[in-house]
């Protein structure tokens, strides 16, 4: 697979909604703290299993040193970690476990200041998602 052809999902995904975790009236620090927990206990069930996978494609091309072009079988390694959905199924229960709701929505445009005193206010039309450092996906109502 082409460079070119990876990068379109990458760029239609920065687009698209953001998947967060919400409770309303919740501190920022108390959502750090149980994405850590929760995502330490997804790592415990579902730990990383990184397979590689290699594939072989039938391609027109010429030979290095110029000569006529003929079908040559190229190799494609592929890196997978096979567990990664596991992982992230089981973060979700816990948080939910824990009261929290999976809602998805858009990114901010302008980015809002988000502390960690900050309290999750609760999701309206206007709601968007920031990315804050250390914590992930934060919601906040401009």
């Amino acid at each position: 697979m082409s460079r070119k052809l990876l990068l379109i999902p990458l760029v239609l995904a920065a687009c698209g909604p953001v998947t967060a975790f919400d409770q309303a009236g919740v501190p920022v620090s108390r959502l750090s703290s149980d994405l850590q927990t929760c995502a330490a206990t997804a790592n415990a069930e579902a730990p990383p299993d990184v397979q590689v996978f290699y594939t072989y494609e039938r391609r027109w091309r010429r030979n290095y040193w110029g000569g006529p072009p003929r079908w040559r079988y190229e190799r494609e390694r592929d890196i997978v970690d096979v567990n990664e959905r596991q992982r992230a199924v089981f973060l979700q229960q816990c948080m939910i476990a824990r009261g929290y709701r999976v809602t998805q929505l858009p990114r901010c445009t302008s980015t809002p200041a988000v502390s960690f005193e900050t309290r999750l206010p609760p999701v309206t039309e206007q709601s968007c998602v920031v990315k804050v450092s250390g914590v992930g996906p934060v919601i906040v109502t401009p």
